[in-house]
């Protein structure tokens, strides 16, 4: 069977009502059992129905067409295999043009009216985190949200490096090259408040290290001409930089075109590490830009990227060969051995049970490092380390494997 895979324009959207206050099981529709003997949403004898909400459009498309991309090639993998457990995956992608508002809207629909089984690699920093109370009333799993900040919730498993750990991997890296003075522009956020979390965690291991600026950029705005100025005034020798990727390329060009030619970072959500987010914007002021590595470079010689990339070519749409795609791509896989492991019980007792036995018996891959959630409360943060890479000569270059934070 072909899969279903959906994009809902605005118009679509407009002409449902809704339906249903939440994602909320009933006795019939077929497959596993959900708690207390009632079928989990989104399950069929035929098939499984997933969701997320991605920036198809608007400021980050490019890493939203990416996110899709990978959605789209580990889907059609999994099918032409036969499935998860023998249903084919049905994905309903909705488009939040990176606005938080309609993150939470789209992911409410996902819940009450798509009635998704679960949420796989959905993105949204900025939005993702007001839906979360609608996600624990309604019980529906987040498989892998692209890097927001941990909520420690029970549905929510994190399958990435945070930004705080990327950030934390950064000054590490920035103290071992023997910065002392580092400077931080953050927008006033959830990509913010990672930055300040890892100073406070990683500052305190290098002594040495002084913070000589701390910036504050407006959420979605493109006007980061102050923080620079402020930052070029303190003469940092490393700049860690906590903001979307349209500002990282705006405040890398004005940077060099002062003259600063320090060390700069991003995580891979800024970065957009393997894809041009955020270097291609920045033209030539991307040289030597250092970002964060959540998954492997697009690059790798690993048997398993191979692979991708061998299906990422064949792609039809945009961006198939990012490594946005890459990321999505390995999350989906990794969900699809997960419910394969949970055998014929379905329910979401035993999705939790199952992911957080991961702990001990963790989901290798090759193209992420290895996922190994627990139990709540940290548990649910399955990967402790980053990688960094530097773009030069117009291509990302493994600069350091994945390693935790000192």
């Amino acid at each position: 069977m072909s899969r279903r895979n959906r994009l809902l324009s605005a118009a679509a959207l407009a002409l449902l009502t809704v339906t249903a206050c939440g994602n909320v099981a009933s006795d019939d529709g077929g497959g596993g059992g959900g708690s207390g003997g009632e079928a989990p949403p989104g399950i069929s004898d035929e098939t499984i129905t997933l969701g997320a909400t991605l920036p198809l459009t608007g400021t980050a498309a490019v890493a939203g067409q990416g996110l899709e991309a990978g959605l789209r090639i580990a889907a059609d993998k999994i099918n032409e295999a036969g499935g998860i457990g023998g249903r084919q995956v049905e994905l309903v992608l909705l488009d939040d043009g990176f606005t938080p508002d309609r993150v939470v809207t789209n992911v409410r629909r996902l819940v009450s009216q798509e009635n998704v089984y679960a949420l796989v690699a959905p993105a949204g920093s900025q939005g993702l985190p007001g839906a979360w109370p609608f996600i624990a009333e309604n019980g529906t799993p987040v498989w892998g949200p692209v890097s927001p900040s941990d909520p420690q919730q029970q549905e929510v498993y994190l399958l990435g490096p945070t930004r705080t750990t990327q950030d934390q991997v950064a000054i590490d890296y920035f103290a071992a090259q023997g910065a002392t003075r580092l400077a931080v522009i953050q927008q006033d956020n959830d990509l913010g408040l990672s930055a300040e979390e890892a100073l406070d965690l990683q500052l305190s291991k290098h002594p040495e290290m002084e913070l000589v600026a701390q910036e504050v950029t407006q959420t979605g705005g493109t006007d980061v001409s102050s923080a620079v100025n402020n930052v070029v005034a303190a003469n940092p020798d490393a700049v860690l930089l906590a903001t979307d990727n349209t500002q990282v390329a705006l405040v890398l060009q004005q940077l060099r075109s002062r003259g600063v030619t320090v060390p700069v970072f991003a995580d891979q959500g800024g970065a957009g590490t393997g894809g041009p987010s955020a270097v291609g914007p920045a033209g030539a002021a991307a040289e030597g830009f250092i970002g964060g590595l959540q998954v492997n470079l697009t690059t790798a010689e690993a048997e398993q990227v191979a692979e991708w990339r061998e299906l990422a070519e064949q792609y039809d749409g945009e961006q198939g060969t990012s490594g946005f795609s890459l990321q999505t791509y390995s999350y989906l896989l990794a969900f699809a051995e997960l419910v394969e492991r949970m055998g014929d019980d379905l329910s979401y007792e035993n999705f939790h049970a199952t992911a957080e036995g991961l702990a001990d018996d963790p989901i290798a891959l090759g193209t992420v490092p290895d996922i190994e959630c627990g139990e709540l409360p940290e548990g649910h943060t399955c990967v402790q380390s980053a990688g960094l890479a530097v773009y030069t000569n117009g291509a990302w270059s493994l600069l350091q494997d994945f390693q935790a934070p000192e």
